[in-house]
């Protein structure tokens, strides 16, 4: 009697259990960042800069907005690290995957700026993708100049 009531029990717990895996909605695939079907934002700050970044791709063009901020301006000799600062944006296309990057702060520069906003379709550039599908990655870097 004691066997049969615990294979009854672990029965209703397996069953209920399947009932409510079946009721937890499931995850989507889309990354975090999503702010709608077609479009990922992200923003980030690290020790060397800080930006947010919006990547829209529609009928195999995209469309970038946002800025970033350089934070160590200046070159070695004035606290700065003599970097430019961007965005990397990893693109999945037609034919493959590929990456690109954003224009870039560049404050050590003369006439360069610590802080630049930018817009624009990276489809347009002579080098930039093609056949744009999505977007895969997102990254914050320093580039030497």
């Amino acid at each position: 009697m004691t066997m049969r009531r615990t294979l009854r029990a672990t029965a209703v717990a397996g069953a209920l259990g399947a009932a409510a895996l079946l009721a937890t909605p499931t995850a989507s695939a889309a990354p975090a960042e999503a702010t709608a079907a077609d479009c990922v934002t992200k923003s980030d700050t690290q020790d060397f800069a800080r930006g947010e970044i919006t990547v829209c791709v529609e009928d195999g063009r995209a469309r970038v907005t946002g800025h970033v901020e350089d934070l160590k301006p200046g070159g070695p000799f004035t606290g700065g690290d003599s970097y430019c600062v961007g965005w990397t944006i990893g693109w999945e296309t037609a034919s493959g995957s590929t990456s690109s990057g954003t224009p870039v702060a560049c404050p050590h520069f003369p006439g360069g700026e610590a802080y630049i906003e930018f817009d624009y379709d990276p489809t347009e550039d002579e080098y930039g993708p093609r056949d744009v599908t999505g977007v895969t990655s997102l990254r914050l870097h320093t580039e030497s100049w």
